[in-house]
């Protein structure tokens, strides 16, 4: 009996932990090792998403004066592939059945 309620403790520790993560509001990769935190863009990287009800899409521009390596943190749906963006350089990525926009990430 001893050995149960431990467990259980542990298993309630381990559901707070990951409510902590979710509230944070830092994006998060995951990784071979575990979560692990991801940077958010800089501000010179723009972004606008579509207002689509059952679709987004995302157009990103990189407006800074260097080259800059990002992706679309998406919930509900897959993050996108990391980009490589020089000066100047745009893409987009479209995500299906409601997803929400979570932000840019370095990566």
């Amino acid at each position: 009996m001893r050995n149960s309620s431990r467990g259980k403790r542990f298993i309630a520790v381990g559901v707070t932990g990951a409510a902590l993560l979710a509230m944070s509001g830092t994006a998060h990769a995951a990784s071979a090792g575990g979560v692990q935190a991801s940077a958010a863009a800089p501000t010179c990287v723009k972004v606008n998403v579509d207002t689509g009800t059952i679709s987004k899409t995302a157009y990103v521009t990189n407006k800074c004066s260097t080259t800059k390596r990002v992706k679309v943190v998406w919930s509900f749906a897959p993050d996108s592939d990391c980009n490589t963006l020089k000066p100047g350089q745009k893409f987009k990525t479209k995500r299906g059945l409601a997803p929400q926009f979570d932000g840019l990430a370095l990566c």
